[in-house]
């Protein structure tokens, strides 16, 4: 008999079976019993937390013939007969290999077919964020007014990524994260079942690093079932996923306390060898040293532990991971910060901190003469003299992806990260440009692109004359990077007007690859060539040519 994955074989098959997802099930169980179907869903969250297995449920509940007071299904009728032989009235779609609009216009010439045998066709769209712009374009009509035998079931793991005009067309229903004791009671079912001997330190272990899907939990289980045969121990568990066991946390954490350089150091060196993560060792020490400050403040801690000493190693821990994410070098800066913590004494963090004031006032006093002498050398540049020139294509096609794929969600996300720029007020490459962006709003955001807005041209001017800077820092603060355009506060008024008209007409803001540079750096004679940095040009498309009298 062929072999089948555990994930497969113990997927839920009527609603009791999944785990932890009560509300959810609660609204589409009791939308079912009063006929209050609706056309289009659309399932969110965590992967490996039951979005495809509750769509096939639905697909199969709103089909049966029999169905029971609890909304299970009978799967004796007919309809529970031929969905359970792949009815071809149930379609599953996968949007990450068929994302194009073809696919899509497919589905629309054969959505007004009734079914073949089945009361409702169910198409169920997986990963639906990975669908082009046109692909989503030509689903929006469809999807807002289907023929009454078809329901949309959409999942996504990436929300944020679905356009506001398919969100807005479908019941949004978000699921959580499945509880690590939620994900060990099932483990621990199915090992019995399956015979498989296993700890029950290693069934929390993988609850544990599952992180809410009980896919990943149960192919875990599958795949150490496979590595031993006998007794499967948590020790297996974190060799064959190269993870760092409690013990060697703990030893690590006290060799750090003890002050102990020399273990501390060979200890890193062996982690290293052993290929651990960095970053996920910090994020575990953080929380071994949480749980040792909650023990004690509960009362539960046997013995004395310096808790001001626990809560400097807190933030040195969460200062060292913060600076992973640049490190040409991991483990450098993992060695150097706990060595710095472990050996500077109050006394020498004093005059460090003293050190590092005077350091910062130097920058600032150094950052205050060359914005002093930027200024005055913008003063000397004769006034027909420009730095750079703005490619208005490039603006407008920046423009317009923008609002095409525009999300509140990624604004609101953009708007707390935008507060890392209070980091670089102090750094000597980008104090100047962070304290030009502090001045500049957030209009709209999308995945790839960003409009930001100010009211004053002349930092309009600064951040175009910056732009290489401006938008270098912009991918380090969102660690990702983006198209940026600058407009001022009418401008992007104007936009958002004309955003307002065309927002229904899925043809007018369509996405364009593009990555030509907006700005270009050079010497120009003519002000006038210069587009909307120049205030020639801008009087013009205010006024109108025929208003303009250039002396």
């Amino acid at each position: 008999m062929e072999y089948q994955a555990l994930y497969r074989k113990y997927r839920p098959t009527k609603f009791s079976d999944v785990v932890d997802q009560e509300s959810i099930l609660k609204i589409l169980t009791n939308s079912i019993k009063e006929g209050h179907i609706s056309h289009a869903y659309l399932f969110s969250g965590p992967r490996g937390t039951g979005k495809t297995t509750i769509a096939k449920l639905v697909a199969k509940t709103v089909n049966c013939l029999n169905l029971k007071d609890d909304c299970s299904v009978c799967m004796e009728c007919e309809n529970c007969l031929d969905i359970k032989n792949n009815s071809p009235d149930i379609i599953e779609i996968d949007a990450a290999s068929n994302n194009g609009v073809d696919e899509i216009r497919d589905l629309k010439s054969k959505i007004n077919l009734v079914p073949s045998k089945l009361k409702y066709k169910v198409y169920i769209i997986d990963e639906v964020h990975m669908l082009s712009i046109s692909a989503f374009n030509a689903l929006l009509k469809t999807l807002e007014e289907p023929p009454s035998h078809v329901i949309f079931i959409l999942a996504t793991t990436e929300f944020y990524k679905v356009p506001e005009t398919i969100v807005s067309r479908c019941q949004c229903l978000n699921f959580s994260r499945i509880k690590t004791s939620s994900i060990e009671k099932r483990l621990k079912e199915i090992s019995k079942i399956e015979n498989i001997n296993i700890d029950d330190s290693a069934l929390h272990a993988i609850a544990e690093y599952s992180n809410g899907g009980m896919r990943d939990a149960l192919g875990m289980l599958d795949k150490l079932s496979s590595y031993n045969l006998d007794k499967i121990t948590e020790e297996d568990f974190l060799q064959i996923n190269g993870l760092i066991s409690k013990k060697d946390i703990d030893n690590f954490l006290e060799s750090i306390l003890n002050n102990d350089n020399k273990t501390v150091i060979e200890t890193i060196n062996i982690f290293e060898e052993k290929g651990y993560d960095f970053s996920k060792l910090l994020e575990k020490m953080m929380i071994e040293c949480r749980d040792l400050m909650t023990d004690y403040f509960l009362g539960n801690m046997y013995k004395d532990i310096d808790v001001k000493k626990i809560y400097s190693l807190i933030m040195c821990f969460n200062e060292t991971y913060n600076l992973l994410k640049e490190a040409s070098n991991r483990k450098i800066i993992v060695e150097v910060n706990l060595l710095k913590f472990m050996n500077f004494k109050e006394n020498d963090e004093t005059k460090l901190q003293i050190k590092e004031e005077k350091q910062i006032n130097k920058e600032d006093t150094k950052q205050k003469e060359e914005i002093s002498r930027e200024i005055k050398k913008e003063e000397d540049v004769p006034k027909n003299e420009i730095k750079y020139q703005v490619d208005l294509d490039v603006k407008k096609i920046r423009i317009d992806n923008t609002f095409a794929m525009a999300s509140k969600v990624l604004k609101n996300m953009t708007m707390e990260k935008w507060q890392k720029l209070d980091d670089y007020l102090i750094s000597s490459d980008y104090s100047y440009v962070a304290g030009i962006l502090k001045d500049l709003n957030i209009g709209v955001v999308s995945n790839k692109n960003m409009i930001l807005t100010s009211k004053h041209l002349s930092i309009i001017e600064k951040c175009y004359q910056e732009f290489i800077k401006i938008e270098k820092l912009i991918s380090l603060i969102m660690e990702n990077d983006y198209q940026v355009v600058i407009l001022s506060d009418d401008e992007f008024k104007e936009e958002v007007k004309k955003y307002k008209e065309h927002m229904n007409d899925s043809n007018y803001y369509e996405y364009k690859e593009d990555n030509r540079p907006l700005v270009i750096f050079n010497n120009i004679e003519k002000k006038e060539e210069v587009g909307y940095t120049s205030l020639v040009q801008k009087a013009i498309d205010v006024f109108g040519q025929e208003n303009i009298e250039i002396e």
